[in-house]
C-alpha cells in the first residue's frame, strides 16, 4: 500500500476512534460507585425444571470501591432450604453455589451483604450471576433468577 493511502486510512480509523471516545457520555453506571442490579425469581430458568408457584424479587447495590455486594431477596409460596448466589456459564445453565446467604431461612425475606473478589465482580457485571432458592422437594433449585445490572435512566 502507497504511504498516502496508509496515512489517510490512519487519519480515518484515529476519526472514528475519536468520535467514540468523545460520544461518551459524562454520566451513567460506569462512572458511579454504586451500580445496581436485580433479580426476577421464579420457576420458569430452573436447572432442572421446576415448576412451583414460588417467586420473588432480588434487590442488589454493588460498590465498585469496597467491593461489596448488599442484597435484599424476598420470596413468597416457597419454604426454602437454603437461598444462594450461583454462577453459571452461559447463564442458562447450573452452575456451582458462590455464597450461601441463609441456611433454612425463616419468614421470606433474606438481606445482608458480601465483598467480591475480582473474579466474582466480573461475573456479577456481565450478568453470570443467579439466585437460587431449593427446597426439600427440589433441592437443585425451585426457583432462580438471573442477577442483571439495572437499565441506567439520564
Amino acid at each position: 500500500m502507497k504511504k498516502p493511502m496508509k496515512h489517510f486510512l490512519l487519519l480515518i480509523a484515529g476519526v472514528v476512534m475519536l468520535g467514540f471516545v468523545s460520544s461518551c457520555k459524562e454520566k451513567g453506571p460506569h462512572k458511579e460507585d454504586i451500580v445496581k442490579f436485580s433479580a426476577v425469581i421464579n420457576s420458569t430458568p430452573t436447572v432442572p425444571k421446576a415448576t412451583s408457584s414460588g417467586q420473588g424479587t432480588g434487590i442488589f447495590e454493588y460498590n465498585k470501591n469496597t467491593k461489596e455486594l448488599k442484597y435484599n431477596i424476598t420470596y413468597q409460596n416457597i419454604t426454602p432450604t437454603s437461598v444462594t448466589i450461583n454462577s453459571a456459564n452461559p447463564a442458562w445453565e447450573a452452575g456451582p453455589i458462590l455464597f450461601e446467604l441463609a441456611s433454612n431461612p425463616a419468614g421470606n425475606q433474606v438481606q445482608g451483604s458480601k465483598t467480591l473478589n475480582t473474579e466474582q465482580q466480573t461475573m456479577l457485571i456481565v450478568g453470570m450471576l443467579y439466585v437460587n432458592i431449593p427446597t426439600k422437594d427440589n433441592v437443585y433449585g425451585e426457583i432462580r433468577g438471573q442477577i442483571l445490572a439495572d437499565k441506567f435512566e439520564e
